[in-house]
């Protein structure tokens, strides 16, 4: 088949289109975003409909199409995502991360860190969540969420007041850094705090990370500032109906 080529990627989005196609949007780490159509894929007998719900990880035909779309003829599923998508916590936390992926990285250009990454936070979300699983995922998504931020180019300095060098007490977002009570302002940020983003960033996901509800609570708000402030987004999923909403 002529111009057609074979990648791996990750389901982001899947939507109806017509009568019976879907529309699929991908992330590939050798040709970064791609959106793709499913001819077919929603008649009761096609099999590659059920390989397109989104946080399936596949290896993809693409043909280059006529559109902007180009045309998925075959997909094998690498890793079903069934045990995210099943339990409503685990896709809640899901589809906060994904979100955060599709805003802050819009443009279709490749990067491996960002594919692997994101296959490494659905692999957390799928494993054990320990005796409180609400804390384990805000946890993870928020740890998720500041490496893409620091992957954007955005990463936000915590570890002392950039100026003096004291204990942090507040995040001024368009600066991207902390600062003590009396060298600068922005939102609150306890020491403690500070302590486990700055740990969330240089950690793997899933390491055994704990963080009180104030935390995660502050760190949300650091993300939110951070990715609004930078690239004009609006990380509206984070932390919603999870312990670290507010």
């Amino acid at each position: 088949m002529a111009g057609a080529y074979a990648t791996e990627a990750i389901v982001l989005r899947s939507f109806r289109t017509g009568e019976a196609d879907r529309v699929v949007h991908l992330l590939s780490p050798t040709h970064g975003r791609v959106n793709v159509i499913a001819k077919g894929a929603r008649r009761t007998k096609a099999r590659l409909g059920a390989r397109l719900e989104p946080l399936t990880r596949i290896d993809a035909i693409l043909q280059p199409g006529r559109s902007e779309l180009a045309v998925i003829t075959g997909a094998d599923v690498l890793w079903s995502g069934d045990d995210v998508r099943r339990d409503p916590l685990r896709a809640l936390a899901a589809t906060a991360g994904v979100e955060a992926v599709v805003r802050l990285f819009p443009e279709p250009e490749p990067d491996e860190r960002l594919y692997r990454g994101l296959q490494r936070f659905l692999e957390v979300l799928a494993g054990s969540l320990g005796d409180d699983p609400r804390s384990m995922l805000d946890i993870t998504t928020i740890g998720f969420v500041l490496k893409l931020l620091a992957l954007a180019g955005w990463r936000p300095e915590l570890g002392a007041c950039v100026r003096c060098g004291l204990e942090v007490a507040v995040y001024d977002a368009q600066a991207g850094c902390a600062f003590c009570g009396g060298c600068g302002s922005g939102t609150p940020l306890s020491p403690a705090a500070a302590v486990v983003a700055g740990r969330m960033l240089t950690e793997p996901l899933g390491g055994g990370i704990a963080a009180s509800l104030q935390d995660r609570r502050e760190i949300t708000r650091i993300c939110r500032a951070t990715a609004e402030a930078h690239g004009n987004v609006r990380l509206a999923l984070l932390g919603q109906g999870s312990t670290a909403a507010g």
